[in-house]
């Protein structure tokens, strides 16, 4: 990647917009003390409290700049691959570095988190160093030194994303199961300290225990029906979760098959306190497919870290492959077949992110960018209601409302309230409660996604125009967005400030009749 490469007057934009929003609570933090998209309030919009410092930290130090997020993923890139490749100097030989050649970039997409400049390569690190010393941990039975490090590596986990709640607890328990009682309760005092933190301050603050993402995405047991929605999240996680037999079903196969035939005739002690660091992943894997998501990139650093559990086993079990020694068994045959599927799934992620990496950031400066640029010019400083705040909320300084709830508490607040409500009932409540909210407090316009407003846009916000980018664009959640007037008297303004904007060509522009409602 080169600057000089980019055509002049030309800049390089980020493939996803959630980066803008850490930018711009980053920004706000750093310079206003306000951890919000907005400059006044405090709105939980960041699911990384360790990201958003980092980029707050050379906000404040050496001035607001666009590019800091792909510079401390390019860092972090890097000091993956070679924590991955330290791994297997240190422990394995060089059959496992051949596989790890093979199948580090297309099974853990570690360059695709890298480029679109999110928190996830740093999770991926942490998460390859905490492989390493849980390994290591294990081979000098936890020794004093190497154990602090563990420690140090769980606390910057837990605060780099909350899904490293999974992990911590999975640590815990794996250490509970070696009886070591009190080094599992570390564990668990250290990946909670900053969060029990960050959650009493954001409560102070008037928001949620968790930031609003997690609160918002997460999937919780409803607590009037606990068993029924309990055994919902199991079905939604796993045995009908399409994304866990792509990303996890083989690798477990893998694994159990191996676990079965080392330790048949031995016992579980010696599994249990062998095979901590297999124990722990594990545990992290299902944990964060029963209440998060596997797919969307949320995936990539339980990706990571599953491989460098299955590569030893995959020079294991295709050992002598190509001599009169292989015996093809079942298990030996399920082993291959599982590690085929593996090949293949590495395969087919690489073939399907080429095309969103490659042409994501032309959608993104196409719509959202061109979005901030519009509201920046007509409308900074005034309220504006959005539902993909990112580039929005960086770029043009507007008073943002973000009705999905990521970005403002208060649309989080009846989201969370309702979200175990039946969907006609759940739509019904927050289409009133936006409706009455944006009246009350006289915003303008919005320009959102029609088909992600709860129930239908209400009747009474007027549609001025829309702008549709390419059917074949990457990048936007949706290919249209429609710009809305909230008062009659809002609408000639609105037309006049949308026919005189200077719209990128390759975005087409279509007005409304409108009519006086």
């Amino acid at each position: 990647m080169s600057w000089v490469q980019l055509p002049e007057g030309h800049r390089y934009i980020y493939p996803l917009d959630d980066v803008y929003i850490h930018l711009s609570l980053a920004r706000n933090f750093a310079e206003h003390g306000v951890w919000s998209i907005n400059t006044t309030g405090f709105d939980s919009a960041s699911s990384s409290i360790l990201y958003t410092l980092l980029l707050s930290g050379l906000i404040k130090i050496f001035g607001d700049w666009e590019y800091y997020a792909l510079l401390i993923n390019i860092f972090f890139g890097y000091l993956t691959i070679y924590a991955a490749f330290r791994y297997f100097k240190d422990f394995y030989g060089v059959a496992e570095m051949k596989w790890l050649i093979v199948l580090l970039l297309p099974f853990s997409l570690v360059y695709f988190m890298t480029l679109i400049g999110m928190e996830h390569t740093i999770h991926q690190f942490l998460m390859v160093l905490a492989v390493y010393f849980i390994h290591k941990n294990v081979k000098n039975s936890f020794q004093k030194k190497d154990f602090i490090i563990l420690l140090v590596i769980v606390f910057f986990n837990s605060i780099v994303r909350f899904e490293s709640m999974f992990f911590t607890v999975s640590l815990a328990f794996a250490l509970f199961l070696r009886k070591q009682f009190f080094k599992g309760v570390s564990v668990v005092l250290v990946g909670f300290f900053a969060i029990v933190v960050f959650g009493i301050i954001s409560i102070q603050n008037g928001g949620y225990f968790f930031p609003n993402s997690v609160m918002i995405k997460g999937s919780f047991p409803a607590g009037d029906h606990f068993l029924a929605s309990t055994w919902q999240l199991v079905l939604d996680g796993i045995f009908l979760n399409s994304s866990f037999y792509k990303c996890l079903f083989f690798p477990f196969l893998l694994l159990f098959i191996y676990l079965i035939k080392k330790y048949k005739g031995l016992g579980s002690k010696k599994f249990l306190v062998n095979e901590t660091l297999i124990i722990t992943i594990v545990a992290t894997a299902i944990l964060h497919s029963l209440f998060a998501s596997l797919k969307y990139r949320y995936e990539n650093y339980l990706m990571i870290s599953i491989l460098l559990l299955i590569i030893p086993v995959i020079v294991s079990e295709t050992k002598g492959l190509k001599t009169q020694d292989f015996k093809l068994g079942l298990s030996k045959l399920i082993s291959v077949c599982s590690i085929v599927v593996i090949v293949l799934v590495s395969i087919y992620r690489f073939g399907y992110h080429y095309l969103p990496l490659k042409m994501a950031s032309k959608g993104i400066k196409e719509q959202q960018v061109e979005m901030s640029r519009f509201l920046g010019k007509y409308y900074a400083g005034e309220k504006v209601v959005a539902n993909d705040i990112g580039s929005i909320a960086y770029f043009s300084h507007v008073k943002l409302l973000d009705i999905v709830g990521l970005g403002s508490t208060d649309i989080a607040d009846a989201i969370v309230v309702n979200k175990h409500r039946a969907r006609a009932e759940y739509n019904k409540n927050i289409k009133k409660y936006i409706n009455q909210y944006v009246s009350k407090h006289d915003y303008k316009v919005a320009v959102i996604y029609p088909e992600w407003f709860p129930g239908g846009v209400p009747s009474n916000w007027i549609p001025v125009a829309s702008w549709m980018i390419n059917e074949k664009s990457y990048g936007p959640a949706r290919k249209g967005v429609v710009f809305y007037a909230l008062k009659p008297e809002e609408v000639p303004i609105l037309q006049k400030n949308l026919m005189d904007f200077d719209l990128d060509k390759n975005v087409e522009r279509r007005f409304y009749k409108t009519q006086e409602k």
